[in-house]
């Protein structure tokens, strides 16, 4: 899928339903649930150095933990004699399970890079440092940031992390199965979107128009809000009359038909033996799909990728609208090295970790930062373009259950098993109920 790095923020898969329920009375038990930082002990009282455990999903592939490991914390740790930064890493699709049964526990990590989904249901969990309160420089190190990823740190009117780095998705178009299929260049409107992958599917060649990373919120979303289409109102208070509204059932439908004409590749409907947008589009069995900028470096890196360009999502009746992803840092509550966690958090906002991480697909989140973000890779200036009109998904703790609910339903329609209109009208009450409980 589209997200593979990091659930809901980055090429995630979908997530599928968080232990949140199932762990919160062992939080309870535990004595974290709504405790804050007035426990912790600042390590400046403590002796001895100070090892701060980071759990991250920085990819071990590509470029990111190494840029983390090698090149940012280093440089931390210079500059903060006596504190040490362990990076630990956890596959994105364990480590929110992983965090809260040591928070459980009573063993949480120091400091945690938290997808910008997560942030809410955990802070509901009360098993987040509230920052905005701990940090005395909060409003400081975050009066630079972007709205749109400070905001995904706010619950209840309270701030519960940093906004780390941020991405939305843009269109990848492959030029020799355009210029093979009589096409000048990338599509600009939706209508153009899906008539040119009926052109460029070639199925002799096992080449698909359009790839479509899977039934999730973070991939189809594009399709659906640039069709004037939603999933909820702009409270996420409700999703009747969103979620099932003409413009949401057209832009399914459209989806629809498109994979039952063989237009939309495997990645769609998923399964055993599907092909990702990202594994199928270097080998040109994909001539158009959606990714974040993370995938340039990962291409560039692979000789036999062809040609390609990148274009800002094709505008429908709602305009050009991507999806916002991203990361935020978080610090446990009742952490025992607060202060020098806090201090690492900054350090990561700051533009020598901003520009670091960038150039391994992780656009900043601090707007002073995009000039030098586009200097060092230029491709980052569509990315940076697209960003102005993503949107953010519903920032409610159930988003987990209301997205899983909604990708089951979308399953279920591509399979045949129920029709678009009684499909999505059954997504939008499991939806209702998912943000009621929120």
């Amino acid at each position: 899928m589209a997200e593979s790095k990091h659930s809901h923020g980055r090429r995630g898969r979908s997530p599928g339903l968080r232990a949140w329920c199932v762990l919160g009375a062992g939080l309870a038990i535990a004595g974290l649930a709504g405790c804050g930082s007035s426990g912790s002990s600042p390590a400046a009282s403590q002796s001895g150095p100070v090892t701060l455990k980071f759990w991250n999903q920085y990819n071990e592939v590509d470029g990111e933990q190494k840029a983390m490991v090698d090149v940012v914390i280093p440089a931390f740790e210079k500059a903060n004699p006596g504190i040490k930064v362990q990076s630990i890493y956890y596959n994105d699709n364990v480590i929110e399970q992983k965090f809260l049964a040591a928070a459980a526990a009573g063993d949480p990590p120091d400091i945690m890079r938290a997808d910008i989904a997560d942030v809410p249901a955990l802070a509901n969990q009360g098993t987040l440092t509230d920052l905005g309160t701990a940090m005395s420089d909060y409003k400081a190190i975050t009066a630079d940031a972007l709205p749109g990823p400070l905001a995904t740190n706010e619950w209840k009117g309270q701030y519960y992390g940093l906004p780390l780095d941020t991405n939305t998705q843009a269109l990848y178009w492959n030029k020799a199965l355009f210029a093979a299929a009589g096409l000048s260049g990338p599509p600009t409107t939706l209508s153009q979107l899906f008539s040119d992958a009926a052109k460029l599917t070639n199925k002799s060649k096992g080449i698909y128009g359009l790839g479509v990373d899977g039934t999730d919120i973070w991939n189809v979303a594009p399709y659906i809000w640039s069709s004037d289409g939603s999933f909820t109102n702009a409270d996420f208070t409700t999703a009747s009359g969103y979620m099932d509204s003409p413009a949401t059932e057209a832009a399914v439908q459209t989806l629809v038909n498109l994979r039952k004409t063989g237009d939309i590749g495997t990645d769609f409907l998923g399964g055993t033996g599907a092909v990702s947008g990202e594994e199928g589009f270097p080998k040109s069995q994909y001539a158009m799909y959606i990714d974040g900028p993370w995938a340039v470096p990962t291409f560039t890196a692979d000789k036999n990728v062809p040609s390609y360009g990148i274009a800002l999502f094709p505008s429908g009746s709602g305009g050009s609208v991507s999806t916002v992803g991203g990361e935020d840092v978080i610090i446990p509550a009742g952490t025992k090295h607060l202060a020098d966690a806090e201090k690492f958090a900054a350090f990561l906002d700051q533009p020598l970790s901003q520009l670091e991480m960038a150039q391994q697909g992780d656009m900043s989140v601090m707007t002073t930062d995009a000039a030098g973000e586009v200097k060092n890779d230029s491709y980052d200036a569509i990315f940076t373009t697209q960003l102005e009109t993503a949107r953010d998904r519903a920032v409610v703790p159930n988003y987990a259950l209301l997205d899983t609910d909604f990708s089951d339903v979308l399953q279920k329609i591509l399979a045949g098993k129920v029709s678009v209109d009684a499909g999505l009208a059954q997504a939008a009450s499991q939806a209702n109920k998912a943000l009621s409980s929120s």
